[in-house]
């Protein structure tokens, strides 16, 4: 330890002495360390971007699972008496195999004829009977109020949230929240609004609890269960969740016979594997630019020891070991990827954070340079390897020297 802590002070004393070499040797690791730190700050940000893109304008991370309520007989439908239901136990349940992988939510969709009040006019309004994990589940931007909540299957009066277009029949007001407390007879059953959420155009929606009341009245022309949906938080999990949810589903018997599955399994793959390219050529980028500056160190670090051959003969002459050559010239290399590494760490930062707000004022992106302690670490780590790789070989050419002819050289 205390001989490399010497070496280290050896070194530095003679990078100061020539702080022109010292400063180019420097700069090539600047440049590649700044490469690494920027490329994957705006990988990480892109990545993020990209992510949030696909989970909110796409259905790939999502699982659709019906049970099967028809059944072929000698090639006429026939409704089946012993279809399998998913209930809000049975999706507790699941939730608990899956251990966090996915948020599952039931819903079922019917229609009814809702009365708003002060006005006798009847509206057509399509009804979801859902559970409260429909919010996070079918990503519902609640605009007033709040979304369905696991008490209010119980509660008196019953409650309903509402979508945009149904709290402006309601109000009458361009606000959102000017429908909360209002009274809605849906098929005659007098509801009072919670909450109003965003979307669904100029279709009239009303969100109702799941339970066996509105299961009933949602299916007048003949059994109606529910549907689940199975959202994941990484497209790269859609396989694996699929996969566990279906042999979940076969605890109830024959899975093509009562269940259907739904999942966009080909796109799905397709981005797992874009992702998957992205973040190789952004690592094959990083690798030239480390590169670059490694060769740079070597050549700095073999001209040094040109310069100092009969230094190195005398030095060896008087008493030094090949090993204490060896970790000096290896200090000196590992000191200028060090000053080298947080140089261009800073300067990667700068650039990543300015190049992603130059991104955001040109287009409607809105991308974030994506800053971890982990990229600031695998960039030290980095440059560490490349001072001591590129190094050791004009390190050991030193340590080799004979100090006869080294003391001869001219």
């Amino acid at each position: 330890m205390r001989l490399a802590l010497v070496s280290l002070a050896i070194g530095m004393d003679t990078l100061r002495t020539n702080p022109l070499r010292t400063f180019l040797s420097t700069l090539g690791v600047i440049i590649g360390v700044a490469s690494l730190v920027a490329i994957l700050a705006l990988g990480d940000g892109l990545e993020s971007y990209s992510r949030q893109q696909i989970a909110g304008t796409t259905d790939l991370q999502a699982i659709l699972v019906d049970s099967r309520t028809i059944r072929q007989v000698d090639g006429v439908s026939v409704r089946r008496t012993d279809a399998v239901a998913l209930t809000p136990a049975r999706a507790d349940s699941l939730s608990a195999e899956l251990d966090g992988r996915a948020l599952i939510a039931l819903s079922v969709s019917g229609s009814a004829w809702a009365q708003v009040p002060g006005d006798s006019t009847h509206l057509a309004v399509m009804v979801i009977a859902a559970t409260p994990a429909l919010a996070d589940a079918g990503r519902l931007d609640v605009a007033a109020g709040r979304f369905l909540a696991p008490s209010d299957s119980l509660a008196a009066p019953p409650v309903v949230v509402v979508n945009l277009a149904l709290a402006r029949r309601i109000s009458r007001a361009a606000a959102p929240d000017g429908s909360l407390g209002a009274v809605v007879a849906l098929d005659g059953v007098a509801r009072t609004v919670v909450g109003v959420v965003r979307g669904s155009g100029e279709t009239q929606l009303a969100y109702v609890p799941l339970d066996a009341a509105t299961l009933a009245g949602l299916g007048e022309n003949g059994r109606r269960l529910p549907t689940a949906l199975v959202r994941v938080g990484r497209v790269e999990d859609v396989e694996p969740v699929r996969a566990a949810v279906e042999r979940w589903l076969g605890r109830y018997g024959p899975l093509d016979g009562n269940f259907q599955i739904q999942s966009a399994r080909q796109r799905a793959r397709q981005v797992s594997q874009g992702v998957l390219v992205f973040k190789l050529v952004m690592g094959s980028i990083v690798a030239i630019s480390l590169l670059v500056g490694g060769i740079g160190i070597m050549n700095i670090l073999l001209a040094s020891v040109a310069e100092r051959t009969r230094e190195i003969g005398i030095r060896k002459a008087v008493g030094a070991r090949r090993r204490d050559v060896l970790l000096q010239l290896l200090a000196e290399s590992v000191l200028i990827s060090g000053v080298g590494a947080m140089l261009g760490a800073a300067l990667g930062l700068t650039a990543a954070y300015t190049i992603t707000a130059a991104i955001r004022r040109m287009s409607e992106a809105q991308l974030y340079a994506g800053f971890s302690w982990s990229t600031v670490a695998v960039a030290a780590l980095m440059a560490l390897a490349v001072g001591i790789v590129f190094g050791t070989y004009p390190a050991r050419r030193a340590s080799l020297l004979s100090p006869i002819d080294a003391i001869r050289h001219e």
